[in-house]
């Protein structure tokens, strides 16, 4: 019998196209699989895929190309860059670095990335890529590419922050400053029966935030940041600036939290206060995330303060502003009234914003308009082991690794196995097999449930009456979340096994087989806010506590998630908050800016991550006062410390043209 060649010409073309799609699909499995390498989840290449399907003609390896274009800004949006290099020399190494982590194969990475730069270049994805001031997903300026709404967003920022520094070419009333800023250094606080006099490097500091309508303080914890904090409302007050004009804010609710308790305190122990310092005082100043403070609306996703309804304030003292994006940033400039000061206080080296760009850090480049933080006060009243730690932090800051043999290697201590942890101090713990398991287990049969009294903390039934809970409930509440701030794990990812959401899994389980409870919460377990929620007064970042609460009138307590408010306690029902809580046992390191922990441990991620870097490490280091467990081996941290955190931001470049 005769074939039928046109019917088997069918046939392989058929063939041909199946493994086109076939082919396509594992391109697209593959990027799924390897894109938690750049700290991402699948739904980045399903966004990727997406877009790149309003360029509905390109064949598979161009959309391919797109399509890891996309991902690749994506992870650089991830990373915290405003814009990513896409053509010219220094597109290279960013380029290569991306695509291998993405697609592994180098050989099939340097194809799409060939492809890639053509697809730029030549303009063929012109329903995706445009120019300068169109309205596509993605615009480029040589050698750049940016998300469009980033774009708009850090043009609009880099002009209001040169609008500030154009209003400082008409010189305040320098002696005013210096004359109020006398009379603050003629009352100074007290503590503990000790004076805290203010040093000249921290007056410069106020000096320069009560001159200027633009200026910048950084420096790392114990530098006395709070400190001048409390001096520049004093001063400002002596200046005529009402309390009420005063406002002062923070990226997170526990970090606005400690910024008003400890303007407050500082307040509150001044020896001889002046009617001004008393009138502050008597006005209860509050701080406000920066989301309540420009009055964020969940339902509509706008917020109520903008250009054409400002704050009605003269200044804002801005504390933690390594936690802010561009996108946050542009929002309260554009909230702030034309006249008022911007106080803009963090620490320029450690870890960034969660989300793009760097402005603390581009800004503490600004020549006379940051005043930067170098003597440590807290070391002072610290032991050897918080001392020791701030020395390793500083040693990671400038670059030194862990296996040298530099001044901060030699103050860490090496630990083979789990069992020789000692919880003091600043100790490596090897990357053996089955240590990680075995530390874990020690640090939370020990560091979270095994302190004396704990458990009866924990266990007691807890009664909520009409105003609030009795004094001796208040005190026994304040020892449990003392306890629970204490301790924390860090980790670099919330992804794989050893990030914090695997972490978190394996803790809770942990916890209920201790208590032989079941459900999803447990008593005793840390719980973290995921996202604002104004009805309640919770706010991304606030940690709580679940403990057994009896309401008025009931027969039995029940689990219920706690959160400090002020001196007292909100109680929810866990039910009520299931989609807003998660356990808090373990957090990324991004997450735990803006706290402090007595104890901590940070587990070295067991995948390789372009992400983790020395600023990570450094951040988590200054989260801790006496002990910190930093877990994966020297080998994996030194390739952290060599790497910085490789933001690129066009917010620099933009304001100093604007500003010259």
């Amino acid at each position: 019998m005769t074939p039928d060649y046109r019917a088997l010409g069918l046939d392989c073309a058929a063939n041909r196209v199946e493994h086109r799609q076939s082919e396509f699909a594992r391109s697209l499995r593959e990027l799924e699989s390897n894109c938690g390498r750049l700290n991402l989840t699948s739904e980045a290449v399903h966004l990727a895929v997406e877009i790149a399907a309003l360029e509905p003609a390109l064949d598979d390896p161009s959309r391919i190309a797109l399509i890891v274009l996309i991902v690749m800004i994506l992870a650089s949006v991830e990373d915290g860059s405003t814009q990513f290099p896409v053509t010219g020399p220094q597109s290279i190494g960013p380029l290569k670095r991306y695509a291998e982590a993405l697609l592994v194969d180098p050989l099939k990475s340097a194809r799409v990335v060939a492809e890639i730069t053509r697809l730029v270049e030549s303009g063929a994805v012109s329903r995706v890529i445009g120019g300068s001031g169109e309205f596509r997903p993605l615009i480029y300026r040589k050698p750049w590419l940016v998300q469009q709404r980033i774009d708009a967003a850090e043009t609009n920022l880099a002009a209001a922050l040169a609008q500030l520094i154009a209003a400082d070419r008409n010189p305040g009333r320098v002696d005013e400053v210096d004359a109020a800023i006398a009379d603050v250094r003629a009352r100074p606080s007290f503590r503990a029966h000790q004076q805290l006099e203010l040093s000249d490097e921290q007056f410069e500091a106020v000096r320069l935030a009560a001159s200027s309508h633009l200026s910048v303080i950084s420096g790392g914890p114990g530098t006395g940041k709070t400190s001048i904090v409390v001096a520049i409302v004093r001063v400002l007050a002596r200046l005529g600036v009402a309390p009420g004009e005063i406002a002062l804010a923070a990226p997170t609710g526990k970090a606005a939290h400690r910024m008003r308790e400890a303007v407050l305190d500082g307040l509150g122990s001044v020896r001889e206060p002046a009617p001004t310092d008393a009138a502050l005082l008597a006005s209860d100043l509050d701080a406000a995330t920066l989301h309540r403070l420009l009055g964020f609306s969940p339902e509509s996703g706008r917020f109520r303060r903008h250009r054409n309804n400002p704050l009605q304030v003269s200044a804002v003292i801005l504390d933690e502003a390594s936690m802010i994006d561009v996108m946050t940033m542009e929002r309260l400039l554009e909230a702030l009234p034309p006249g008022a000061r911007l106080v803009i206080m963090g620490d320029a080296d450690q870890l960034p914003s969660i989300t793009a760009g760097a402005v603390l850090r581009d800004l503490a480049g600004m020549p006379g308009r940051c005043i930067r933080l170098t003597h440590n006060y807290r070391a002072r009243e610290e032991d050897p082991a918080g001392r020791a730690i701030r020395a390793v932090a500083d040693a990671i800051r400038r670059g030194e690794l862990l296996a040298s043999s530099g001044p901060g290697a030699a103050l860490v201590t090496r630990r083979e196995t789990a069992a020789e942890v000692a919880f003091a101090g600043v100790e490596l713990l090897a990357a053996r097999e089955g240590n990680l398991a075995a530390f874990l287990t020690r640090w939370h049969r020990e560091r979270l449930f095994g302190a004396p009294g704990i458990s009866e903390l924990l266990e007691h039934e807890y009664v909520e009456q009409r105003d609030g809970f009795a004094a001796e409930q208040l005190e026994r509440l304040r020892l449990a979340f003392a306890w629970a701030a204490g301790a924390r794990v860090l980790c670099a990812t919330r992804l794989y096994a050893a990030g914090s959401e695997r972490i978190n899994q394996w803790m809770h389980a942990q916890t209920l087989t201790r208590s032989r409870a079941r459900g999803r919460f447990a008593r005793g377990e840390p719980l973290i806010v995921l996202r604002n929620d104004y009805e309640r007064g919770l706010f991304n970042g606030d940690q709580g506590l679940v403990l057994n609460v009896r309401r008025m009138g009931a027969t039995r307590g029940r689990p219920a998630a706690l959160f400090a408010r002020g001196r007292d306690f909100a109680v929810f029902e866990t039910e009520t908050l299931a989609d807003r809580i998660e356990y808090c046992y373990a957090m990324t390191v991004h997450k735990a800016q803006g706290s402090e922990f007595d104890s901590v441990a940070f587990i070295a991620p067991d995948h390789e991550l372009a992400m983790f870097s020395r600023e990570i490490l450094y951040t988590a280091l200054t989260r801790s006062g006496k002990s910190i467990v930093l877990a994966g081996g020297a080998g994996r941290l030194d390739a952290a410390i060599a790497r910085t955190a490789e933001r690129y931001s066009g917010l620099a470049e933009r304001l100093a043209r604007l500003a010259s």
